[in-house]
């Protein structure tokens, strides 16, 4: 058995859904068309969620070698992550947020990715998962998926909710070239359309700034224009890609046991610990271990503007919230404008 083979079967047996091998080579088209995109809009560093300069950080990301100067191979992995748990029929009624589908997948993958690096490493040679370069970019160049208009990565069987992961290796491996599926992006537009902040601005091009995604896991201040566009998600956004016709016909999966919210198997966790997949936006208000989250469910129980969201929200007017304190004043204001409830309590018929 070939060492490609190997890692194929492996990783099919411990759940991943998609693998494809990659040359190794410095993504110049990438970083040309991430440097255009960030004069357009002015993006930093901060509105994606880095620690460096925006343009650093990408320049790195497109030469694999400066993580392992000896690579020669990249393996692409790639988890269904559209299950059963992420119901999202009556959220608002029942005063849940949503979370991203993916994000609990994420976790998953990397368990997967950390098999494969110690099988290769096992059979003599270097390996070092992660995600060391931009893994939609290069699966689209193999033809493991293709871009859609949204930015994602689209592939055949399961739309565009698979976490992708890579392992990089000094092995030389048969790279693949696969036939990527048809995307109907020419002929839709849907996403464009449907993005609440504008933060897809143009076919492939997203303004991280205006982004829900980030927003929602950034420590920094939301601006009241963009929190009244967040609906009631609290870590991520699907919007483009619930509208999207590559998921349409979609079977949720059977949950991964593995699939969470783990701090311990991906960075972007750090902030939401275990939250389960949509949470009960009274019970998170409760847990003050993540004023990230609490945030959320502040913005989130506003634009669900019920009479019952403005009595929760009331409940922690008086109490000592810190930094939540604005974002209380702004939520309760915003219902009691929409709905006249100030004018019932007046009145004293509540």
């Amino acid at each position: 058995m070939s060492l490609k083979t190997g890692i194929i079967s492996l990783a099919k047996s411990h759940g991943v859904d998609l693998v494809g091998v990659a040359n190794v080579s410095v993504y110049t088209n990438y970083i040309q068309e991430v440097s255009a995109r960030l004069k357009e809009t002015g993006a930093t560093g901060r509105d994606y969620m880095f620690c460096e300069d925006a343009m650093t950080f990408f320049e790195n990301l497109s030469d694999v070698r400066r993580t392992l100067p000896s690579a020669k191979s990249i393996v692409l992995l790639a988890v269904y992550a559209f299950d059963t748990e992420g119901d999202y029929r009556a959220t608002e009624q029942k005063l849940q947020g949503k979370t991203a589908r993916i994000y609990t997948y994420y976790p998953v993958v990397r368990q997967i990715a950390e098999h494969v690096a110690a099988h290769i490493e096992g059979a003599g040679y270097r390996a070092v998962q992660g995600q060391h370069i931009p893994l939609k970019f290069a699966a689209n160049e193999i033809g493991l998926g293709l871009y859609g208009w949204n930015g994602l990565l689209l592939t055949r069987d399961f739309g565009s909710y698979v976490a992708l992961r890579a392992v990089v290796t000094d092995a030389e491996l048969e790279p693949d070239a696969f036939q990527p599926p048809v995307a109907p992006c020419e002929d839709c537009g849907r996403c464009l359309k449907a993005c609440p902040t504008g933060a897809l601005y143009a076919p492939y091009k997203v303004n991280p700034a205006l982004c829900i995604n980030p927003l929602t896991r950034k420590e920094d201040d939301i601006p009241q224009q963009l929190r009244r566009k967040m609906g009631n998600w609290v870590c991520g956004c699907d919007i483009c890609q619930e509208v999207c016709p590559m998921n349409r016909d979609l079977k949720p999966r059977v949950p991964d046991p593995r699939a969470e919210f783990d701090p311990s198997h991906h960075a972007s966790h750090r902030t939401l610990g275990g939250l389960a997949r949509c949470p009960d936006l009274k019970r998170l208000m409760e847990d003050d271990r993540m004023l990230v989250m609490q945030r959320n469910a502040v913005i989130a129980l506003a634009n669900i503007g019920t009479e019952q969201a403005w009595h929760i929200l009331r409940h922690y007017k008086d109490v000592d919230t810190g930094k939540l304190g604005e974002y209380l004043a702004w939520a309760i204001d915003q219902i009691a404008e929409r709905i006249g409830i100030q004018n019932k309590l007046d009145s004293g018929s509540t």
